[in-house]
């Protein structure tokens, strides 16, 4: 069965979208040039790919199985592409990352650096999102390498440990917590929370020690990024929780205070993953192996 390098590429994009009419505008063709090509997919594999429901088009199981394959031939075809038609200025490829805003926080910037400084001739597209995302991501093609915490990694996956951080609570200067230096999460009880990012790793240790202590949390507003936790402690609306690095950042503007938050789950285990099936490309597996072996240099 042969299949259309453009309608493959064209049928991702619907995917992503959920849409034909956004698939159209991304890609810059007519909406009915893109409903023709998928009809002609539908025709060719003699099953539909897609059913319309209320928030879009929903992919059925063939979709599924198609977007998976789609992805890694679009990801080949870039590879090749980055290796021989680029030759001329360098480039030899490129790797997509996904990973925990936390990491790209903390970690990924400095490894990165380092990374590219000893293969200027690889490119890198980091995209952020939570630790669940980044391992949907990798299992569906759609990323080569994840950074993920807390969530059990789906089959297929090989899993790599990569860093560990530390939770701190940031209170304002004049919170009753303020004097404090060290502190029990039972505590927070007591006063507002600035909840982390629905869906987050922070936000299921947040709710599983709520819940490990049959007590409810007072979380008047629910922010994502640490920069928008650090404002909302500022202004006075409650108790954030950070990791150690950003609050050594936030408490020299000298209205926040950050205390150690004395509980096990504070210290965090940050992991890599792949495909386990499949043949890395060289970039892929250069980065990989720099990433894993980052926490000794």
């Amino acid at each position: 069965m042969r299949f259309d390098l453009l309608s493959l590429e064209l049928f991702v994009a619907v995917c992503e979208e959920q849409s034909i009419a956004k698939a159209a505008d991304r890609e810059h063709i007519a909406a009915s040039a893109i409903s023709k090509r998928i009809s002609d997919l539908e025709a060719r594999l003699k099953t539909p790919l897609f059913l319309r429901g209320s928030k879009g088009l929903e992919l059925t199981a063939a979709a599924n199985s198609l977007l998976y394959h789609a992805r890694v031939v679009m990801r080949d075809l870039r590879q090749m592409e980055s290796e021989l038609s680029n030759h001329a200025s360098g480039v030899r490829g490129h790797v997509r990352v996904y990973a925990s805003v936390s990491t790209i926080i903390q970690h990924l910037p400095r490894d990165l650096r380092e990374f590219l400084a000893l293969h200027d001739a690889v490119r890198i597209d980091l995209q952020e999102g939570t630790s669940q995302e980044a391992l949907e991501a990798v299992a569906e093609n759609a990323a080569d390498i994840g950074v993920f915490g807390g969530v059990v990694p789906r089959q297929g996956l090989k899993i790599i440990p990569y860093r560990v951080d530390r939770i701190v609570a940031l209170v304002h200067r004049d919170h009753p917590l303020a004097d404090r230096t060290i502190v029990k999460f039972a505590e927070f009880t007591d006063f507002d929370l600035i909840g982390p990012m629905k869906g987050s790793f922070l936000d299921s240790l947040v709710l599983r020690a709520a819940s490990d202590l049959a007590r409810s949390l007072r979380m008047p507003v629910r922010v994502n990024g640490f920069e928008t936790v650090f404002s909302m402690v500022e202004a006075g609306l409650g108790i954030g929780l950070v990791p150690e690095k950003c609050a050594e950042r936030y408490v020299t503007s000298g209205n926040t205070v950050a205390i150690v938050l004395d509980e096990p789950w504070a210290e965090r285990q940050w992991n890599l993953c792949v495909q386990a099936s499949q043949t890395m490309p060289p970039p892929v597996r250069l980065l990989l192996n720099h990433l894993t072996n980052s926490e000794t240099r």
